[in-house]
């Protein structure tokens, strides 16, 4: 998902969130920064390094509270399992592929800027926050 130049300096983001700096904060900051696709809780909890003392509840509550600062996007799929992805400043809200055969979310081209996607709708105060397709990919298409 990464067609914004990466923004290494989390620091500076947290900053502008009003959030305190910890460790904890920036290793996960980092992770959701260089993910190539949406990731799970989890997902950001297997790639937290060796060294970081961060336990489940942590990362939850770290990943809610970047949601609230508007840091991360957070989406759920039709299996409920809810994921995120940093939320870049010149990136709107884009469409997510998720696999029903292995469960693999993706990213799709943000083909629609945000005026079109809100023309879909005919309600006036409706705003558009997530597209989401499902299907097969490759892989468990020709499995079966």
């Amino acid at each position: 998902m990464n067609s914004q130049p990466l923004d290494l300096n989390a620091e500076d983001t947290l900053k502008r969130a009003g959030l305190q700096k910890t460790a904890q904060r920036l290793a996960v900051l980092n992770i959701l920064t260089r993910a190539e696709q949406p990731l799970t809780a989890g997902d950001v909890f297997l790639r937290l390094p060796g060294e970081q003392k961060v336990n489940r509840v942590t990362v939850y509550r770290i990943l809610s509270s970047y949601t609230r600062k508007g840091i991360i996007r957070e989406f759920e799929s039709k299996r409920g399992i809810h994921y995120y992805e940093k939320a870049w400043p010149l990136t709107p809200p884009h469409p997510h592929f998720n696999c029903r055969g292995c469960g693999t979310m993706i990213c799709m081209t943000a083909f629609l800027s945000p005026g079109p996607w809100d023309q879909m709708v005919n309600q006036p105060d409706f705003v558009i926050e997530n597209i989401s397709i499902s299907g097969l990919c490759g892989l468990c298409r020709h499995k079966k």
